[in-house]
């Protein structure tokens, strides 16, 4: 695993055992308040805290910024009162259907929803609370008194006692809490990562990031719901306006962005802070006054200026402040370094799998691209076969690119056909293509700057079969590499010349039959780019099939086996170096006719 910590009796503790502990102690003292308006407060808090998690799932964790989170809290308040209002149906089977409304709801909104991004995702996302407030106002659902049931109060949940709904909420919480921490301690950690880093890169080492999203996304919408029905039976009188309104959305979003995004405690310390100041000013200004979104807002400012990624990634923790008075013996792990892996023998599997030779694994027949009336790509055919160095050159603005992210998957061809190790890819997604064995590199070095050079190289053996196999090849393509000293160190303190052997590390872990380098020389100097060239090498004589795209057509014809020419989206030459060189089309593409009617 990457980066797994070996597991310490002290680390369990504070992952697991610690949680449950504390939300007994919680339930256990919240029971003894019977002051009823502080046991509301306390219980409003508990209910904010999850729904802050939720959406912490998606928008901390995946770096997917909802706005909608209140669709699902009020997807599940109203699923939950409804049932129970017409059918008679207990709540606690209201919470298993709200449950799957939410699921089912998160499936039509995040399908189309989630292919946005950023701030586009955001607002999207924003327009369907709005659309489901204006759905139940017009059905006539604008204020929904919840039964009571006092004849059976622990079946309906109809508690005279406002600590019970503290109580629920807290065992809710308790379980979001357990499932982040499990995402926390597995490969999710970063996979998530790099999906909130950069989608295009996650993609090229064979992640389905849409589904995984989408995976996230519905999570996250199943703890918003059960905070929902939680919610409603708190506050006994639902609208649409309550459980649907843009204030519910802004606050969930505000409880996690105070506390620390992407952090499990969060949500927590931020419901702590903004729930009970909000409604200290609501009691004694009235919730008409405007108190409340104020004081909200002098927060939020305070944090984005002073805090910017919230109160716990500030750079001092609260267990910080715990082990000053603990003796050495009994500290808790705070800010600890995720150990590696442990090293394996070098040498034990060669990370380019077999092929049979000299057959052909790369073929694109007539591809063509079209952006409006502008052909990028006119019919370029070309076949690889394997084992092959092929050098794809031509001046700037030539196409390279493009070609090469049709052939990766990145760019959909107007036209034509692309076979990739027997299989026609034409059409596939990026991830697919990944997965069939096909790894890339990008123009410009696109490490995940949040992860160790370690976890970069893991997430590119993501795909590989075999769990112990995975670490493996990760040492081996770091190995192979020169990157292995700089291992436990990030991702983004690495020159540019160690940013190109961490791409090339992270698609040989993944231990491909094809390799796709974009570029790769640029930036490097002449001594950089030899030693790059003369790795690629070594790698070919290990049976990998390499195809470079690159403009500097002297580095990349000493070294490649056959250049492959594109001028303006057409191929011009295609043979071996010395001959292209000296191809009198190929002079005038990167010279210009003028210097070679000059030098005839």
């Amino acid at each position: 695993m990457p980066g797994a910590a070996r597991v310490g009796w002290r680390a369990v503790v504070l992952d697991w055992a610690l949680p449950i502990a504390l939300c007994v102690v919680f339930i256990a003292a919240i029971s003894q308040v019977d002051d009823r308006y502080l046991a509301r407060v306390i219980a409003l808090v508990v209910v904010w805290a999850l729904i802050g998690m939720s959406w912490n799932l998606i928008g901390g964790y995946a770096g997917q910024p909802s706005l909608g989170q209140a669709a699902f809290v009020g997807l599940g308040a109203y699923t939950a009162i409804l049932l129970m209002i017409r059918v008679g149906l207990t709540p606690w089977l209201g919470l298993v259907a709200a449950a799957g409304v939410a699921i089912v709801a998160a499936l039509v909104i995040g399908i189309p929803t989630l292919r946005l991004k950023g701030v586009y995702f955001a607002l999207a996302s924003l327009v369907y609370p709005l659309i489901l407030l204006l759905v139940f106002t017009y059905l006539g659902y604008q204020e929904v008194l919840v039964p009571a049931h006092n004849d059976n109060p622990d079946l309906y949940m109809s508690w005279s006692d406002t600590w019970h709904y503290a109580a629920l909420a807290a065992l809710f919480l308790l379980l979001a809490w357990l499932f982040t921490t499990a995402l926390e301690r597995s490969r999710w950690r970063v996979v998530l990562q790099s999906i909130r880093e950069d989608e295009d890169a996650a993609r090229s080492t064979g992640i389905n990031t849409a589904l995984v999203k989408l995976v996230v996304f519905s999570t996250s919408a199943v703890f918003a719901s059960l905070a929902g029905v939680v919610y409603a039976m708190l506050i006994l009188v639902v609208t649409p306006e309550a459980v649907f309104g843009l204030s519910v959305s802004v606050q969930a979003l505000v409880v996690s962005l105070v506390g620390g995004m992407a952090r499990r405690l969060g949500p927590i310390l931020g419901a702590c802070i903004l729930i009970p100041i909000t409604n200290f000013l609501d009691a004694n200004l009235g919730a008409t006054s405007g108190a409340s979104l104020l004081a909200y807002g002098l927060v939020l400012i305070t944090v984005v200026l002073v805090v910017p990624r919230g109160l716990l990634n500030a750079g001092t923790r609260p267990l910080e402040v715990v082990n000053r008075v603990l003796p050495q013996s009994l500290r808790l792990p705070v800010n600890r370094r995720r150990s590696l892996p442990s090293r394996p023998p070098s040498g034990s599997r060669p990370l380019v799998p077999t092929h049979p030779g000299d057959e052909a694994v790369l073929i694109a027949a007539d591809a063509r691209k079209v952006y409006g009336g502008i052909v990028a790509i006119d019919r370029l055919s070309l076949e690889v076969r394997s084992g092959e160095f092929l050098g794809i050159v031509g001046p700037n603005g030539a196409g390279k690119s493009t070609f090469f992210d049709l052939l990766t998957g990145y760019q959909r061809s107007t036209a034509g056909r692309i076979t990739l190790l027997g299989r026609v890819v034409t059409h596939w997604p990026a991830y697919r293509i990944a997965r069939l064995g096909v790894r890339r590199s990008f123009q410009i070095a696109r490490p995940f700057g949040q992860l160790t050079v370690f976890d970069n190289v893991f997430l590119g053996s993501l795909q590989n079969a075999d769990g112990g196999q995975r670490t493996a090849d990760t040492w081996a393509a770091l190995e192979a590499v020169g990157l292995e000293v700089h291992a436990d160190v990030g991702a983004r303190s690495l020159v540019p010349a160690q940013l190109r052997l961490l791409e090339v590390a992270r698609a040989l872990a993944g231990r491909p039959a094809i390799l796709l380098l974009d570029e790769p020389l640029a930036g490097l100097t002449r001594s950089e780019a030899r030693d790059l060239m003369q790795l690629l090498r070594t790698q070919q004589h290990a049976g990998l099939t390499i195809v470079l795209v690159d403009h500097d057509i002297g580095t990349v014809a000493a070294w490649a086996d056959r250049l492959y020419v594109i001028d303006y989206g057409r191929n011009i030459a295609d043979g071996a170096p010395k001959e292209v060189m000296r191809d009198d089309r190929v002079v005038t593409a990167y010279l210009g006719s003028r210097w070679r009617a000059a030098r005839a």
